[in-house]
């Protein structure tokens, strides 16, 4: 089978198996049972970044070589990285505040009504 071929065939072939009914599954023993809500303190503690810049390494061949070098450029860039970083985790900790005062005003207004 050429390659322009297979789009069509694979097409023409789900198509059958359609008509025989076989992608009719049954999903009614499936049950997806609700996820536990994101605490605020878990949401805070995510808001903070804390890279570990000691893992930077590589696996691949010649490994020692690449480590050293990203080593040396995370060493580098340091002084960037660590401004960059600051400023995440400012920008995420304002916006998982203003969402909590949000849930918290939410929560007020619900009770209210």
């Amino acid at each position: 089978m050429r390659p322009e071929d297979a789009v069509p065939a694979a097409r023409a072939a789900a198509e059958a198996a359609r008509e025989r009914g076989a992608d009719r599954d049954d999903l009614g023993g499936v049950a997806v049972a609700p996820t536990d809500r994101i605490t605020t303190e878990r949401l805070l503690e995510w808001a903070v970044i804390e890279p570990d810049l000691d893992v930077v390494r590589s696996t691949r061949r010649h490994g020692g070589a690449i480590t050293w070098v990203k080593r040396a450029l995370v060493r580098a860039l340091r002084q960037y990285l660590a401004e960059q970083q600051a400023q995440q985790t400012r920008f995420n900790l304002a916006v998982a505040g203003r969402l909590t005062e949000i849930e918290e005003r939410l929560e007020r207004l619900e009770r209210g009504a």
